[in-house]
């Protein structure tokens, strides 16, 4: 592997000391706990976080974080806390994204982060599982749907990376480098506000913002990322791809634009199920109380 390939952080001590006490906070503040568990993959140690009910377990319920994301995000603003009673949950951090896993990143124009994906399911001990994943997570998702499809029951994309290419205007980019230049708690609020979610968006309690804040400024601030462009993946990829899909859009996303998902995602993905648009609702959605019940509905689909 090339070493151009690796993310890392600046300070691997301070950052292992952060991260720790992070998830600490995520997980008490949200009344809902996890193991962490450690697997090897060709590109290093990926953690995932588990947590299994105590009543009986229906179905293994996978999950992949968006880019620049810890996969305990999901659990912010208590997001998962009705799924957890019924579901095992795995939290998968990426490798070669900020947070628990190592720092060398497959390539997102190749069939790496695929591969990539196919090791940790296989290791995770479940037959078939349902995969629910955000943005970069999704892509990889769709990726792992056409190397492994008999290691996933059915996928939930939302708002999928790689059915598109990605969308910056220059006013997005303002907000963007404004945090990444001077990455203080302001600017990256403004950055997540504004770009990242709905500027409507106002159902997160400060102290569960603070954690979505707090996790990026550390990041920016510390965390030399490499290369993560990605093109939208080929017609003939998705043509390939037989798993059963359902996806979550947000029609104020600003990065993936819901109308060209929509277009090409009902052109070229011939196992679409289903598609559902959220009206007020941006890119970042994990935390927005109302996709746990959009959610839940399509996993008893």
């Amino acid at each position: 592997m090339s070493s151009a390939n690796y993310s890392r952080y600046k300070n691997p001590q301070q950052a292992t000391e952060f991260n720790n006490m992070w998830a600490r906070h995520v997980q008490e503040s949200n009344g809902l706990f996890f193991e962490s568990v450690t697997v090897l993959t060709t590109w290093g140690k990926t953690v995932v976080w588990v947590h299994t009910p105590r009543r009986r377990v229906y179905e293994t319920l996978v999950f992949f974080p968006g880019f620049n994301s810890s996969a305990l995000t999901w659990v912010i603003n208590r997001s998962l806390a009705d799924l957890s009673k019924n579901y095992r949950l795995c939290l998968i951090e990426i490798n070669g994204q900020p947070g628990f896993s190592d720092g060398l990143s497959p390539s997102t124009n190749t069939d790496e982060y695929g591969i990539w994906a196919q090791q940790v399911l296989e290791q995770l001990g479940v037959a078939r599982v349902t995969l629910i994943a955000h943005s970069l997570g999704a892509l990889i998702g769709l990726k792992v749907c056409r190397i492994a499809p008999q290691l996933i029951k059915k996928a939930i994309l939302i708002n999928p990376a790689g059915i598109q290419s990605l969308t910056l205007s220059f006013h997005l980019l303002r907000y963007y480098w404004l945090a990444y230049r001077a990455p203080s708690h302001e600017s990256v609020q403004s950055f997540l506000r504004e770009v990242v979610f709905s500027p409507t968006y106002t159902d997160i309690p400060s102290d569960q913002e603070k954690l979505l804040i707090n996790f990026q400024v550390n990041a920016v601030a510390n965390f030399q990322l490499t290369s993560w462009w990605h093109l939208a993946l080929p017609k003939e990829e998705l043509l390939a791809i037989q798993t059963p899909l359902y996806m979550l859009l947000g029609a104020q996303d600003k990065l993936y634009p819901y109308q060209a998902t929509q277009e090409r995602s009902i052109q070229y993905l011939p196992s679409l199920v289903s598609m559902t648009v959220l009206p007020t609702l941006g890119h970042g959605v994990q935390t927005c109380p109302s996709v746990p019940p959009a959610l839940k509905a399509l996993l008893t689909h």
